[in-house]
């Protein structure tokens, strides 16, 4: 089947430029839409608006206290007090209305009742004391807010307060969401293998709702070229933006640049971005059309670089100012020279300096969006940084919460996610990456984080205590852990018989590794090399996953017979286990962070009885002296 070819790149800089002359020739009109005030927030507005009353629209007391006439008490002081008689005042409230005879207000905590009805004043009061003036806040006939205005809780008081009860909005625009392809489903019952999620139209829609526009998901499209070119043509007739989801690439079945050429115009195939490249913009019947690219992360990176500004322009509101902070890189980053990059990353702050640990680049990664503290962007031509060098950071999340996030880097185990749903009851948040213990020794080493567990395998057998002594100085402690078992993962019913390390040797046994530098692989060629077992002779050997969960998800795959990682994986896959043995997986810590609320939060959640009985229900740990330092306690 014949294959899109891209046309030119357009690089990232020249996207804005052609965005402009895009939208300056659509069709879309700014139209107004009446509404009730008390239901206008987040709309902006069509038109100024101007107070119909003044606020307040009499004279009105400022306080509680008594109303009268100001040269009344001229004469009062502290040793010549002056008695106002019972028909010259009246006890009055905040807000009430000022009879005409009356110019002045004194606060009741200033007045002395007296039995006869009188009252003594012992300050004198000053004309239109604590009176708020007809308009002190609005005066009839003022602008209350200008046009494009998006309207906000405090507006919406101040409007009232004016005497408006409508008011005139832009109504919101139309935007149609065309779901394609032949493997993407809508509902979660119908996901199977070789089936995709429509997730992306669901983060489009609930963003362009933020945005203030009207979106609607379509049905999801075949890859059958004319019915999709029908609905992509009759969109374009009746909503002010059209985004194609999916189908912008340059494969066999990806025909929306084809449809939006033979319709209307194609201005760009491909940006000069990753992720993303696979954007369109072009337009059919004047109405823009974006063809969004399917992996989640470009939609994401396409959405907020494309369709953000597109929307944005149609309601006259402005890209908001980007919050950036300064930060550390705790480990190098390669960028391609050719492609403008977005690098999601994760934050926290070590001392009075800020580190940002890069996440997964893969455009299909979701997770890598949902723990993204913040986005490093490295220009074209550039060919990245190194470690240690300070970046700018886009931050996704508000710096408070990640100044309460413990950075842990190392070794991967599912009791890292029970500790920081632990720690969130308190506000308090867990940053981790899973780059492998020697990965994690070299963040720590670095002051890349605050904590690094590990479990490596000394050559005389001895777990972690070396690593103080051989790699580190006397900043860091080691703080135990627990005991956890390693093994074998198989399927459920172990069909291939595999019973020890010798049986991988087997042709017709598929195994599937963790990378280097993971105390994982570490035991395993130890044991391998004990066992005086050639790793060429096992098949996949090669094949490294990350993460004990990302080896059992394998393993349950048709490819493969078997994996290494921890029994409590095991057992949440459903998959059997065969134990090579106990390890010990503790924590290197630094000391500088021992004493402060962070770690002390930490170390409260790994010794709460609520953490110890989440592990016993999982199995596959033994607890003994969690939290305790076992190395470089000459602190204490």
């Amino acid at each position: 089947m014949k294959r899109n070819i891209y046309l030119q790149t357009v690089d990232f800089k020249e996207v804005e430029i052609i965005l402009e002359k895009l939208i300056s020739n659509a069709n879309y009109q700014k139209q107004k839409e009446l509404v009730v005030v008390t239901d206008s927030l987040s709309r902006i507005t069509f038109e100024a608006v101007y107070a119909k009353v003044s606020s307040p629209f009499y004279n009105a007391s400022a306080m509680d206290g008594i109303a009268l006439k100001a040269k009344s008490t001229y004469e009062a002081t502290e040793t010549t007090p002056v008695i106002i008689k019972e028909n010259e005042f009246i006890y009055i409230n905040t807000g009430n209305e000022i009879p005409e005879e009356f110019d002045a207000v004194v606060m009741i905590e200033e007045v002395f009742t007296n039995d006869d009805g009188t009252i003594t004043l012992y300050k004198s009061a000053r004309p239109y004391q604590d009176i708020r003036p007809i308009g002190e806040d609005i005066v009839e006939g003022d602008l209350v807010l200008p046009r494009n205005h998006k309207i906000r809780p405090v507006d919406i008081s101040a409007l009232l307060s004016a005497g408006i009860a409508y008011i005139n909005v832009i109504k919101k625009p139309l935007v149609a969401i065309i779901p394609t392809g032949d493997e993407i489903v809508s509902n979660v019952k119908d996901i199977k293998k070789g089936t995709i999620i429509d997730s992306n139209s669901h983060f489009m829609k609930n963003e362009l709702i933020l945005l203030g526009t009207n979106p609607t998901i379509f049905p999801i499209q075949k890859d059958e070229y004319k019915i999709l070119e029908s609905t992509i043509v009759k969109a374009s007739k009746e909503y002010d933006l059209v985004l194609i989801g999916a189908g912008s690439s340059a494969g066999s079945k990806d025909f929306a640049k084809d449809i939006v050429e033979k319709n209307g115009n194609v201005f760009v195939h491909g940006i000069g971005i990753k992720p993303g490249k696979p954007t369109i913009i072009g337009e059919i019947n004047n109405t823009p059309i974006i063809g969004i690219p399917g992996y989640p992360v470009s939609t994401y990176i396409s959405f907020d670089n494309v369709v953000k500004k597109v929307v944005r322009s149609y309601l006259s509101q402005n890209s908001p100012t980007k919050n950036t902070i300064k930060a550390k890189l705790t480990k190098k980053v390669y960028s391609s020279l050719k492609n403008y990059e977005f690098i999601r990353v994760k934050l926290g702050l070590i001392g009075n300096e800020y580190v940002a640990t890069p996440l997964d680049r893969g455009a299909g990664v979701t997770m890598s969006l949902v723990k993204a503290d913040g986005l490093l962007e490295i220009k074209k031509n550039s060919e990245g940084f190194y470690s240690n060098k300070e970046v700018e950071i886009t931050l996704l999340k508000d710096v408070n919460d990640i100044k309460k996030s413990l950075v842990v880097v190392g070794s991967h185990d599912i009791l890292l996610d029970k500790v920081n749903d632990l720690m969130n009851v308190n506000d308090y948040h867990l940053s981790s990456s899973h780059i492998g213990s020697f990965g994690g020794v070299l963040a720590i080493k670095s002051k890349g984080c605050h904590i690094s567990p590990v479990h490596i395998l000394n050559d005389d057998g001895v777990y972690n205590e070396f690593i103080l002594e051989n790699y580190l100085d006397n900043d860091y402690v080691l703080v135990r852990g627990v005991i956890r078992t390693q093994g074998l993962y198989v399927k459920k019913g172990n069909p291939k018989n595999i019973t020890s390390l010798k049986d991988l040797k087997k042709e017709n046994i598929t195994f599937v590794n963790r990378q280097r530098g993971s105390g994982t692989r570490m035991l395993l060629d130890y044991l391998l090399k004990e066992e005086k077992i050639n790793p060429e002779d096992i098949k996949g050997y090669e094949f490294e996953l990350s993460t004990h969960t990302l080896v059992a998800s394998s393993v349950k795959d048709d490819r493969f017979d078997a994996g290494i990682g921890i029994m409590s994986v095991a057992k949440i896959n459903n998959l059997d286990f065969i134990p090579l043995g106990d390890e010990k997986y503790d924590f290197i810590v630094l000391k500088e962070v021992l004493e402060t609320p962070l770690y002390q939060e930490f170390l409260q959640t790994i010794k709460s009885n609520e953490f110890k009985e989440a592990l016993n229900k999982i199995g596959g740990y033994e607890i003994h002296n969690i939290g305790d330092i076992i190395k470089g306690n000459e602190v204490n």
